[in-house]
């Protein structure tokens, strides 16, 4: 057969841009307002405010009579970014850097300095998002009423496992492209080479992908490259069949539960979230069952700096930079890509629930951009 008589990929007539789906990846990307976010480690949040961003919106995370509180980084008065302020009355108040407005943990105003006289009857109020910190992160949500819980992390509380906070990243690629790669069994043999797969083997593993109630279940057995350094704390050597399990909480997170030999488990909790439409900061919390908790938490920092590393690049490269909302713009393989067709077809699902058609289109905001 000729090369004129196979038609191109329809992915090739596109332009890079993928403008036949603009409205499609605008829609896709308000539906995440809608979900539970992290936006910083806890450990990162002391006794100064600290400015994230979220899904295009700034934000300052403060702790306030010991809690966390996320606010719009915006102050009431005369806009000033309140991460520039400080925490003060004993730690009760966010101070405005500007003119000194202070607010409560709620958001509401309580003084401001130049007419104290005013502090009990001032009506301006700054908005409080949801927020609450768990599993080492603060997350936040920025629509009044989340979809799904938390996802769950029940090794996180668990003193048998060693626990350690990767260091984050920002890469330039959508944040659902992130949550497809972790779970992509194809790409192991090529990009991972000798650390999660081998070449010489590219076959994907039988797998099925199940629906629960707000989860994605994929559960594949899977010979381990020899020597890649990964498991050295148990002193395994040779080839070493693995039982992966993905979890994966709608509509980003992933917890990876890899299950070893007499019965040690090494645990990923990863979340990609949306900075931007095309900016994502990977937030990795990594937990194991066995030896000593210094070497296993630099095992573990050292093999996924690595890994990530390897698929940084090939994000990065992807056009559309965002998912497609239509599934045929892309190409399938029966057997291979089961967990992407039904990943997308539930994230599509989520979209039409939560952002409706006849919505007016919003365009994506651009990272670092104001509320």
């Amino acid at each position: 057969m000729g090369t004129t008589e196979v038609p191109l990929a329809r992915n090739q007539e596109l332009s890079p841009l993928n403008e036949l789906d603009v409205a499609g990846e605008a829609r896709l990307y308000r539906t995440f307002r809608h979900f539970w976010h992290p936006v910083i480690f806890g450990h990162e949040v002391t006794d100064r405010p600290c400015r994230v961003t979220l899904l295009g919106q700034d934000l300052v995370v403060v702790r306030l009579e010991g809690e966390i509180s996320v606010f719009n980084d915006l102050c009431a008065h005369r806009g000033t970014a309140l991460s520039l302020g400080a925490v003060v009355n004993d730690g009760t108040a966010l101070r405005c850097a500007y003119h000194g407005w202070q607010y409560d943990r709620d958001g509401m105003c309580i003084l401001a300095p130049q007419r104290p006289d005013l502090s009990t009857h001032l009506r301006a109020r700054i908005r409080k998002h949801h927020s609450v910190e768990q599993f080492g992160l603060v997350w936040v949500c920025l629509e009044d009423e989340p979809r799904f819980p938390l996802p769950d992390f029940p090794q996180f509380d668990d003193e048998a496992y060693t626990k350690v906070f990767l260091e984050c990243e920002d890469w330039a690629c959508s944040a659902p492209r992130r949550t497809e790669n972790y779970c992509d069994l194809g790409h192991f043999a090529f990009v991972h080479d000798g650390y999660l797969g081998d070449i010489n083997r590219p076959e994907v593993p039988h797998h099925e992908a199940r629906r629960t109630d707000r989860c994605l279940r994929m559960d594949v057995e899977t010979p381990e490259p020899e020597g890649a350094g990964k498991y050295d704390a148990l002193g395994l050597t040779g080839e070493i069949v693995t039982i992966s399990k993905w979890h994966v909480y709608m509509p980003l997170t992933v917890r990876l539960d890899i299950v070893l030999p007499d019965d040690h488990v090494y645990v990923l909790f990863f979340h990609p979230t949306p900075v931007g439409p095309r900016t994502t900061r990977n937030f990795t919390v990594g937990a194991c069952n066995y030896g000593e908790p210094e070497q296993t938490r630099a095992e573990i920092a050292s093999f996924q700096k690595i890994v990530y590393d390897q698929d940084k690049p090939i994000l990065e490269s992807q056009r559309p930079e965002e998912l497609p909302e239509d599934l045929s713009l892309e190409m399938y393989l029966k057997g291979v890509d089961t967990f992407h067709v039904t990943y997308r077809s539930w994230l599509v699902e989520l979209m039409r629930e939560l952002v409706p058609e006849e919505e007016p289109g919003v365009a994506p905001a651009a990272a670092g951009g104001r509320p």
